[in-house]
């Protein structure tokens, strides 16, 4: 399977389902009446954060992850502050994705990569390595947060939500 196989269709696919997650989140505070902020700043735990930075990670991941493939692709301001805002980012997110290449992505399969973050440079051997290890795993750490933020708030939200369009029914 080739790596643009693995990774562009593959979050195209959860950014949408993050993006249904969100609208929930959004429908769920309008109907219980409560205030957006309140929601949108809610976090599992003191030292993680909100669904707002847990959407900018999937969406921030995912426009880095083929970024450092190869690909080009803007830099995007962390701003949003509403629901309407993360739908949005993520909307942007996807369409870059759908733009994506596969030839430059698939050609930067064996390329190593380099991570350069605040927290120093990490080092991948190949960009499947990067993908594997790094894009895919980070990127379901933030939507699997997203989720539980708004889950533990009482949003009606099942694994269906997260794994929306994942499965085809079979039918013998």
């Amino acid at each position: 399977m080739s790596l643009y196989t693995q990774t562009v269709p593959v979050l195209i696919k959860y950014l949408d389902n993050l993006s249904k997650i969100v609208q929930k989140g959004a429908a769920f505070a309008q109907e219980k009446g409560i205030k957006t902020e309140d929601v949108l700043q809610h976090r599992l735990i003191a030292d993680q954060q909100g669904i707002i930075f847990q959407v900018q990670a999937c969406c921030n991941t995912s426009k880095s992850g083929v970024s450092r493939l190869g690909v080009e692709a803007p830099f995007v301001e962390d701003n949003e502050q509403t629901f309407d805002d993360l739908v949005k980012r993520i909307e942007h997110t996807i369409k870059l994705l759908e733009g994506v290449d596969a030839a430059i992505v698939n050609a930067a399969a064996d390329k190593e990569v380099i991570m350069e973050t605040r927290m120093g440079n990490f080092y991948f051997k190949t960009g499947q390595q990067y993908i594997s290890e790094f894009v895919i795993p980070n990127f379901h750490f933030h939507l699997s947060t997203a989720y539980c933020i708004l889950r533990a708030q009482g949003v009606q939200l099942g694994a269906l939500d997260y794994m929306n369009n994942v499965f085809t029914k079979h039918e013998p």
